[in-house]
C-alpha cells in the first residue's frame, strides 16, 4: 500500500509530497473534493506512512516527478508491524472518527441518537479525549474524520483548540464533500487540500475491474453519469439505475414530443415510486437516514438522470463533440431535440437545477414532483 496508489489527484498529491519531502507536515488538514474521488484512500495512505515502522524510499510517478528536485520520497514499507496492522485496521494509533460511532459511546443516552450528524459527544469522545493521550506504539496518532462536514457547529467548536494546538505527535485528517459547511473558524487551522473529478475513462476502467460481471453499455453509461466520481459510479451499478433511465428516456422523449394520451402528473406516482425504491437502497447502506432523507436521496438520483437526457439534447442542438451522457438511447435526445430545440432544452435543466435545490430544502416531495413535471411538459415548442 503506498502513497501512489492514489490517481489521478497531482494537485493533492503534490501538497503532501512537498509536506513530507520538507519534513514539516502539518498537524491538520482538510481533504475537500467530491465524494468517491479518493480523499480517505490517501488520508489511509498518508496515515500508513506515517505510523510506519520502516519507511522505504519510492520512486516518484512520472507526471509528479518534475515538480521536485528529488525523484524519490519516504513511504510506508507495507510489511513491518505497524503496516500489517494498520492495514488489517487494528492500529492502535489509527481513529477512524464517523458518525455511527455514537453507538460505541458510554453515555446510554447518546447510544440511542440517532446517527443523522457527527455530534459533539463523539467528537469529544473519540477525538479531543483521545488526541491528548500518548500514542500506544509510539510513534504517532492519526484520526481521520468521515463526512466532517457533518459535524454541527457545537462540534467543530469544541475541536478548534485541538486543531489549534494539538500534541506533537497527533495528527488530524478532515474528509469533506461539502466544504461551505465546514466553519471558517475550523478551516483557518487546517491546510487545505483540494481533490478534483477523475477522468471518465479512469472510471469506466476502474468499473471494468471492480465490477467485471457489468455489460459493456452500462459501464459506460455509469462512467459518464457520474461526473468522475468512481464512487458515484459503483452506486450507480449496485443499484441498478441503468434499467431505470432505461424507461425514464421514453418518458422524457414523450413528455417533450407532447405524445397525445400523456399527463405529465401521470408521471409522478412512477417517479415517486421509482425515488423510494432507491431511497431503501440508500438507506440499507446508512441505517440512520430517515425515511423522508432516504426517498429524497433517492429523487435526486432520479432528477441527475433525467438532466442527462436534456444535456445530451442540449449538446447535440449546441453542435458540441463532446460524448453524450445516454449514448446506448440516442433516440432521446434526438426526440428531445426535435421537439424543444437548444433554448428549451437549457430551461429544462434550469427546472431541474430548482427542483434538486428544493428538494435539499425539505420541499413537500408530492408538490414539488408535480410542479416539476407540469413545467417540463410546458417547455416551449421548437
Amino acid at each position: 500500500m503506498s502513497l501512489f496508489d492514489v490517481r489521478h489527484q497531482p494537485r493533492a498529491m503534490r501538497v503532501l509530497l512537498r509536506a513530507a519531502g520538507a519534513g514539516r507536515m502539518p498537524h491538520a488538514y482538510i481533504f475537500a473534493g467530491p465524494e468517491g474521488v479518493g480523499k480517505e484512500m490517501l488520508a489511509d495512505r498518508l496515515a500508513r506512512r506515517l505510523l510506519c515502522g520502516a519507511p522505504t524510499d519510492r520512486p516518484l510517478p512520472p507526471e509528479l516527478a518534475a515538480d521536485f528536485e528529488v525523484d524519490r520520497i519516504p513511504d510506508a514499507c507495507g510489511v513491518c508491524e505497524d503496516c500489517r496492522i494498520a492495514a488489517a485496521g487494528t492500529h492502535p494509533d489509527l481513529h477512524l472518527v464517523h458518525r455511527q460511532l455514537n453507538r460505541q459511546h458510554p453515555d446510554a443516552a447518546v447510544r440511542k441518537q440517532q446517527a443523522l450528524t457527527l455530534g459533539v459527544e463523539v467528537v469529544r469522545h473519540f477525538l479531543i479525549e483521545r488526541a491528548c493521550t500518548r500514542p500506544l506504539r509510539g510513534r504517532a496518532k492519526v484520526f481521520i474524520v468521515r463526512e466532517a462536514e457533518r459535524m454541527g457547529e457545537a462540534a467543530q467548536n469544541a475541536l478548534l483548540k485541538t486543531l489549534e494546538e494539538p500534541p506533537a505527535d497527533t495528527f488530524i485528517i478532515l474528509i469533506v464533500s461539502s466544504l461551505d459547511r465546514m466553519l471558517p473558524t475550523t478551516r483557518s487551522r487546517c491546510q487545505l487540500v483540494r481533490f478534483a473529478a477523475l477522468p471518465t475513462v479512469f472510471v469506466h476502467d476502474s468499473l471494468a475491474r471492480l465490477r467485471p460481471e457489468l455489460g459493456a453499455t452500462e459501464r459506460a453509461w455509469a462512467a459518464r453519469q457520474a461526473e468522475g466520481s468512481l464512487g458515484e459510479a459503483l452506486r450507480l451499478c449496485d443499484d441498478g439505475v441503468h434499467a431505470l433511465k432505461q424507461s425514464w428516456g421514453r418518458r422524457v422523449a414523450d413528455l417533450a414530443a407532447g405524445t397525445a394520451g400523456l399527463a405529465a402528473t401521470g408521471l409522478c406516482e412512477p417517479f415517486e415510486t421509482d425515488a423510494k425504491a432507491l431511497g431503501r437502497l440508500a438507506a440499507q447502506r446508512d441505517p440512520d437516514m430517515s425515511d423522508t432523507d432516504a426517498t429524497r436521496s433517492g429523487i435526486r438520483t432520479l432528477l441527475g438522470v433525467l438532466a442527462g437526457f436534456y444535456r445530451d439534447a442540449l449538446r447535440a442542438g449546441l453542435g458540441s463533440a463532446d460524448d453524450p451522457i445516454h449514448g446506448d438511447q440516442p433516440e432521446v435526445a434526438a426526440s428531445i431535440l426535435r421537439a424543444c430545440g437548444p433554448a428549451s432544452c437549457a430551461a429544462a435543466l434550469r427546472e431541474l437545477a430548482q427542483a434538486d435545490f428544493n428538494f435539499a430544502r425539505n420541499a413537500n416531495l408530492d408538490l414539488a414532483i408535480e410542479s416539476l413535471f407540469i413545467r417540463l411538459a410546458r417547455l416551449d415548442r421548437a
